[in-house]
């Protein structure tokens, strides 16, 4: 019996070393496929951030492009007004330009006849003297 006891023993001292040898290739598998799981939990995750960040992105730029519109538009309106205003101006200085002109017009008109009016009330003046000076 003595043969078979360092038999058994060692049989049991072999199935230990195996069983610790397939322990730690289990624990180190079951730890790998932990990080597996989590790496693609994390990767799922990003992606979502990443979709959501895209999505974020293409509302602003939509928005920047509306924004963009907008300001164009009202650009123009208001060099329509400014062209507008310009053209009211210059219309407004033509028609007052033409008023002082026409009322200097009229008024030399008016200063001319006064001064052949006067002139010729001179000359009568100057013709009754003089013939009241003859004797």
């Amino acid at each position: 019996m003595r043969t078979g006891i360092p038999c058994i023993l060692a049989a049991v001292i072999a199935a230990m070393f195996l069983a610790g040898c397939r322990q730690p290739q289990q624990e180190t598998q079951a730890s790998n496929e932990r990080q597996a799981r989590l790496l693609a939990a994390q990767s799922a995750d990003l992606q979502q951030q990443l979709a959501a960040r895209q999505a974020e992105i293409e509302t602003l730029q939509q928005k920047h492009v509306q924004d963009l519109r907008q300001r164009d538009e009202e650009l123009a309106r208001c060099k329509a007004r400014i062209e507008a205003l310009q053209k009211d101006i210059e219309t407004g200085i033509a028609e007052r330009v033409r008023g002082v002109t026409t009322r200097l017009l009229e008024e030399n008109a008016k200063l001319r006849q006064e001064v052949e009016q006067l002139t010729a009330q001179i000359e009568t003046l100057k013709n009754t003297a003089a013939q009241g000076d003859s004797p």
